[in-house]
Formats: C-alpha cells, sequence, structure tokens
C-alpha cells in the first residue's frame, strides 16, 4: 500500500518540478495555483493513507515535511538567499515527500540516507542535494562577477532606468531632509533588523518580493532629475533556484543524498 503512497508523491513531485522550471526560467515566477495545490494535496494524501492504515506517523508526515520545509525555506528568504516562489515550492516537494522509499530495486541503495527513508526528513537530503549541484555553478559565477567588478547578489542600474517590481537590494531613506544608503548586509534580513539606522521615511524596501511599487518608482526618478539623489541603485539578481530543487529532486529519488555518498566514502 505504501508504494502507491511513493509512487503517487513521487510523480506529483516531477511534475511540479518540471513546470516550475519551465515558468521559472520563462517568466522568473514559480506560481502559487502550482505550489499552493501541491502542498495541500501531499498533506492531504498522507493524511488519507495515514487514516486508511490506521498509523498516526503516517498521517502527519505531509504536515511536518511542508512545516520543515517551509521553516528551512523561509530562514532562506530572510537571508536573501530565495525568493518567494522558491520557498513555497520547497514546501509543496516536503509536503509530498516528506520520507523517501524507492519503490524500485535501484543499484545503488546505499546511497539512501536512513533519516530520509524512515524519518520525514526527506527534504533535508533534497536540500543537499540542491545546494551540492549548485555550489560549483555558485562559484564560477562568483569569480566572473569578481573579474568584472560586479556584485554577486546585485547588479547596479540607472534610477532612470529602474521599473516597477524591481527587488532593490539596498535601502534608500531619507534622515533629517538628506537621501542616504544602507546596504542590505551578507545576512540579508537578520542584518537589516539588527542594525539599520534611523530614518524618517525609507523609499526603498529590500525584503518586499513584490519589488519597489511604481509610486516609488516616480518618486526615486523624481529625486535623481532634482540632483538629491545619485542616478543607480542595487537591484537583486533574479537567479532561478528551480532548476537546482530539480536537479536535487531527481537525484534524490534515483540515487540519494550526494551528501550522504560523501560521508560514507570518508568512513
Amino acid at each position: 500500500m505504501m508504494t502507491y503512497l511513493y509512487l503517487i508523491a513521487l510523480v506529483l513531485s516531477i511534475g511540479t518540478v518540471l513546470i516550475a522550471n519551465y515558468t521559472d526560467l520563462r517568466e522568473r515566477i514559480i506560481p502559487n495555483k502550482l505550489t499552493y495545490p501541491m502542498i495541500v494535496a501531499g498533506i492531504a494524501l498522507h493524511l488519507l493513507f495515514g487514516v486508511f492504515q490506521r498509523d498516526l506517523i503516517v498521517a502527519v508526515r505531509g504536515g511536518f515535511g511542508a512545516g520543515l520545509a517551509f521553516g528551512i525555506g523561509y530562514g532562506m528568504y530572510l537571508t536573501g538567499g530565495w525568493a518567494g516562489g522558491d520557498v513555497k515550492l520547497f514546501t509543496a516537494l516536503g509536503a509530498l515527500l516528506p520520507v523517501y522509499s524507492p519503490p524500485f530495486n535501484l543499484p545503488y541503495s546505499t546511497a539512501f540516507p536512513p533519516y530520509a527513508t524512515f524519518y520525514p526528513l526527506f527534504p533535508v537530503t533534497l536540500l543537499f542535494n540542491s545546494v551540492i549541484i549548485v555550489l560549483p555553478v555558485f562559484l564560477i559565477f562568483a569569480l566572473i562577477s569578481k573579474i568584472r567588478g560586479e556584485g554577486i547578489f546585485y547588479n547596479i542600474v540607472k534610477i532612470s532606468n529602474l521599473e516597477e517590481g524591481m527587488i532593490p537590494a539596498e535601502i534608500i531613506y531619507e534622515k533629517d531632509g538628506e537621501f542616504e544608503r544602507y546596504e542590505a548586509g551578507y545576512l540579508g534580513f537578520i542584518s537589516r533588523k539588527v542594525g539599520t539606522p534611523d530614518w524618517d521615511r525609507r523609499l526603498t524596501d529590500p525584503d518586499k518580493a513584490a519589488g519597489v511599487s511604481q509610486e516609488q518608482v516616480d518618486l526615486l526618478k523624481e529625486l535623481v532629475e532634482e540632483e538629491k539623489l545619485e542616478d543607480e541603485i542595487k537591484i537583486k539578481r533574479g537567479t532561478p533556484f528551480a532548476p537546482a530543487f530539480g536537479a536535487g529532486l531527481f537525484i534524490g529519488l534515483f540515487y540519494g543524498g550526494l551528501y550522504w555518498k560523501l560521508i560514507l566514502l570518508l568512513i
């Protein structure tokens, strides 16, 4: 019976990441109409099987996996590492596959970590796989950006070219009639909550997923025209993370945990 649960969850998870990859690469967005139904489906699926088998642990796995994935993802969001769509996609995968035991006789069974097979911690395997896969790409990208003299996590654009929806990587604020800038910091949201200066008015907010409004764009451009503000602003790079999730998921499903495999090679 549990094999059917894994197969259904597997098919839904693969379909979810494929669609998310398409929309993220094409439109730089992971739609809520994809992630929200999958979160509900994952929780409901495990609840249904748990009730049918009269197994409380199975019944709550979907909710636990979703909660664990959301907690990790929200932490990544607060530090500026992920966008809101990435958090919701990770939560959906956590709800669908809180636990994963391969339904096939795979030759690399030792690569399946016990914490993902027996406990609702498969999202941890998915996260490790995704980070390990994307790390070499990120390091190459960081090196190229450094050589070009560009920021790793942001682009510098002219305020005169600023558009609604762009997400700033710095706070522009007014204090005593003067306009100043405050860097987002390496810890993103946490840095800003701990060490931000006092201001009378904040003109940009890096923590708003919706980015700058048209009203903010018009105000910033007006300040540039009045020569009260330099004509440049740091904008967060829109780096799609869905492909890393997709690769991490496929490796996790058909091979296991890359981190676990590295641990086994060292012991």
